[in-house]
């Protein structure tokens, strides 16, 4: 037995929510989230070089991996592995990106896509060049 860190109760070690106060996880000093989390302490400018994130904050907010190479349900940097994602190159379900490999995107250029709109160049089931969009062709 512990105390929980929010109301001092006892709790049990292994206890998802305090029965007196509901904190969860009370037994655990410190606790900032359900999910799995990783950055690289190696940076490039003010952005590490990994960030893994597939995780969510104690109010379900997602936590955003932001990195050279950024990989999670939610993701922005460089190169991106993601469901949704921001990047100069990204592979993702949708993205806005220099260059991506995407069901569902907005890029300069795509190498391949299912759906999207791209400025240069793109391949894909249904992909219609900006230009040709606005009518300027």
């Amino acid at each position: 037995m512990k105390p929980c860190r929010e109301c001092q109760r006892e709790v049990s070690e292994q206890a998802f929510a305090c029965p007196g106060c509901g904190a969860p996880f009370p037994a655990k000093p410190r606790w900032d989230g359900w999910g799995y989390e990783y950055v690289s302490k190696a940076r490039i400018g003010s952005l590490p070089l990994l960030h893994i994130s597939f995780k969510f904050r104690a109010n379900r907010r997602p936590v955003v991996a932001r990195g050279v190479f950024a990989i999670g349900q939610f993701a922005v940097g460089i190169v991106t592995i993601s469901q949704f994602g921001v990047g100069v190159f990204s592979l993702s379900q949708f993205t806005l990106a220099g260059w991506a490999i995407s069901q569902f995107g907005v890029a300069w250029a795509f190498v391949v896509t299912q759906f999207g709109i791209c400025w240069a160049d793109g391949r894909g089931q249904f992909v219609i060049k900006l230009a040709e969009l606005l009518g300027w062709r």
